[in-house]
């Protein structure tokens, strides 16, 4: 299992903040590398379609005008075992938290289908 797509595809299925850029420093934290291996690897993986690297732009007023720039996932990476373990991780998480009648199988397969 390649655990820097892991790690990419927990933040990105995270209902908390998936949808903002993952910089690549947190997830060289999260797999216990240098940043620049991580790096290396993103870019290995965003060469065979797994990952893509993006620019976000924050409300000015909230947060400054500075660009926010991070990595996300591709449909082509939702295929693979580390989604797969990522989204049951997800599910699990938010079935401890809100409770198993908060979160019905239908209801969490409508948000997977949505990323």
């Amino acid at each position: 299992m390649n655990d820097v797509l892991y790690h990419l595809c927990r933040h990105c299925v995270g209902i908390m903040d998936g949808w903002w850029p993952y910089p690549a420093w947190c997830i060289a934290e999260q797999c216990g590398i240098s940043i620049s291996t991580a790096r290396r690897r993103l870019r290995k993986l965003k060469a065979d379609g797994y990952v893509d690297s993006v620019v976000c732009y924050r409300d000015p007023e909230d947060y400054g005008p500075l660009p926010y720039h991070g990595w996300t996932i591709t449909p082509k990476a939702q295929e693979t075992p580390e989604y797969k373990k990522a989204w049951e991780a997800e599910k699990k998480l938010c079935r401890e938290v809100f409770g198993e009648h908060m979160f019905p199988d239908e209801w969490l397969e409508v948000l997977h289908e949505d990323r």
